[in-house]
């Protein structure tokens, strides 16, 4: 029970951080909304798959270190969101979401992947 959830917490989390980009590009104008859709879009089918996909029956002690390593981006997000409500909108912060989003897609893909190992 306490793996399900764990698991279900990683790929929510993942999601959410992947939703965070886009909401703050959407300030914004010009190549930047492409980028903060594009890593929406590519959070929607690679969370997707890996509900899809992942699955094991042991927890590992890669999974708590994944869990509060996507804690912290997500908090990191937040504080992002926090700042460019407050500062208006920003370029350099659409930036740094969109590069934190991508690292926990990285760090996503590997959870998913060493489930099968």
């Amino acid at each position: 029970m306490v793996q399900f959830i764990i698991d279900i917490s990683i790929n929510f989390i993942t999601f959410a951080i992947c939703v965070i980009p886009f909401y703050l590009s959407e300030k914004t104008k010009g190549i930047l909304v492409n980028i903060g859709g594009s890593i929406f879009f590519a959070g929607i089918l690679i969370v997707g798959t890996g509900i899809f996909i992942s699955g094991g029956n042991t927890l590992q002690s890669y999974v708590y270190v994944i869990l509060v390593v996507q804690i912290i981006i997500l908090c990191i997000e937040f504080i992002l969101v926090l700042w460019s409500k407050s500062k208006g909108k920003s370029t350099i912060l659409s930036i740094l979401s969109a590069i934190f989003s991508i690292v926990a897609l990285g760090v996503y893909i590997y959870y998913v992947v060493a489930r099968f190992i």
